[in-house]
């Protein structure tokens, strides 16, 4: 252990998916060199007394729409950045949303804009993949991206032959496909009913795209992965039959990793009446049951990862939803009050415990997309990545107080108890609990790396 370091995190409870210690945390030039008990804890140029409070892992969003050239009015890599280090989280995996990311040159746009603007550490998926650009594969690679979107559906709808193709390539260069799985036909099917029917209500989106369409699209790319023998991951799975499919595949020795969001462990079908457009997101809101499902899943690991998917619109594009619900866009702001969220309805619920959040928001992220090693875990040679929580903290969302370009949140008026007083990228804090810190271009681009072993986390 050194004898001195730039900054010592102390006075509190460290939380992993492994459990909690009482610790100091010793960093230097931005890295984390020893977790310790105070009295060996190294001299340091600054010390941070947490007060009792717990230090987790900085959260990691796998699956983020943050910065779209063509919708920077929405949110960009600078105001986004923002609003995830307020939300305690220090590295986003940023998602395609209409423009591609599918070649070099697209790589290397968005990390140099990234890198001009972020306040918090990122990494990047490719897509939307198909056909035309999967040759791109290896190139994409070598520039650190090895998580590569495929559509079962519209808009970017892929077959399964070119799917079959893309699992091949992805699997020769060490690489994950991230899959958006609803069934196309069942979709088409329901709209023109829906369209047959005169309905352009809020409700009608949902009841578009039933439960059967992901358990179909979700079981079927996992039996096109068994078939190639290569790692999948399910984005923004909302069903209990989903679930359950993944679960049956990752004790039947499948590769399959999956995440949900937040807005699944939330809201139903019922806060459309109230809600409106403004709940309007693709796969949509279920049931109770399957929200309850969604929980069961994270406790016992048939589903990984919790994930934002935040992707923003305006008010205005939303607001045009009340009176035709096709004309509005699909997609929450969310990044900022992901972490409250799953304190307040999770730990403070007793849904989950502060290791099982570890895990899901911080340790698996990093794992299944190649950032494990440097991201994710508290624990000497990884970056100094750290959120101090206030497990007693109960606030009321509200969007003034959030960081939001659009300025606004489906959560506005409701009670969290949970909330991040202090947000830390490689050793330096970017939010102090009141304020923003940080600075654009202090945020760097991550890598993936080849992971060594896939990670399967299951409860016996």
């Amino acid at each position: 252990m050194k004898n001195k370091a730039d900054l010592l995190v102390k006075g509190g409870l460290v939380a992993t998916s492994r459990g909690l210690l009482r610790a100091c945390i010793a960093i230097e030039n931005g890295v984390i060199v020893s977790v310790c008990k105070e009295p060996t804890a190294p001299k340091a140029d600054k010390i941070l007394d947490v007060k009792e409070k717990i230090v987790m892992p900085g959260v990691i969003d796998a699956h983020a729409h943050i910065h779209d050239r063509k919708f920077t009015y929405r949110e960009d890599f600078e105001t986004g950045s923002k609003a995830a280090s307020a939300g305690g989280v220090t590295t986003f995996i940023d998602m395609p949303l209409t423009s591609p990311v599918e070649s070099k040159e697209r790589i290397l746009e968005k990390v140099k804009t990234g890198e001009k603007m972020s306040h918090v550490d990122f990494s990047l998926h490719a897509g939307m993949m198909n056909e035309k650009n999967m040759e791109n594969i290896p190139e994409i690679v070598a520039e650190g991206v090895r998580s590569f979107k495929v559509f079962t559906c519209a808009p970017y709808c892929v077959p399964d032959e070119t799917i079959l193709d893309i699992l091949e390539r992805a699997k020769e260069h060490g690489s994950i496909v991230n899959f958006h799985a609803e069934n196309d036909g069942i979709i088409s099917r329901m709209l023109k009913i829906m369209e047959s029917q005169g309905r352009v209500d809020p409700l009608a989106h949902h009841e578009a795209r039933p439960n059967l369409a992901e358990q179909e699209a979700v079981t079927r790319v996992i039996l096109l992965a068994k078939l190639v023998q290569e790692k999948i991951h399910i984005s923004h799975l909302s069903t209990r039959q989903a679930s359950e499919s993944v679960w049956r595949a990752k004790n039947d020795g499948v590769k399959v990793t999956a995440e949900t969001c937040p807005h699944y462990l939330f809201f139903t079908k019922g806060d459309v009446k109230r809600l409106g457009p403004y709940l309007k997101v693709n796969p949509p809101l279920r049931s109770n049951e399957d929200v309850v499902a969604m929980w069961t899943g994270l406790k016992k690991g048939a589903v990984d990862v919790v994930t934002s998917e935040h992707a923003p619109g305006t008010r205005e594009e939303k607001e045009v939803g009340w009176s035709n619900i096709w004309g509005a866009w699909g997609g929450l702001p969310s990044v900022e009050t992901m972490l409250p969220l799953l304190l307040s309805e999770g730990v403070n619920k007793q849904k989950l415990t502060l290791s099982d959040v570890c895990r899901v928001l911080c340790e698996n992220p990093a794992r299944i997309f190649g950032l494990y090693g440097r991201k994710g875990d508290i624990a000497p040679g990884f970056d100094a990545d750290l959120v101090v929580v206030d497990l007693n903290l109960e606030k009321g969302v509200s969007a003034e107080r959030l960081h939001y370009k659009v300025n606004w949140t489906p959560y506005e008026g409701s009670i969290f108890k949970g909330w991040p007083v202090t947000t830390i990228v490689r050793g330096k804090v970017v939010y102090d609990g009141e304020s923003l810190v940080g600075e654009s271009g202090y945020g760097k681009f991550i890598p993936m790396e080849v992971e060594p072993r896939h990670t399967f986390t299951r409860t016996p």
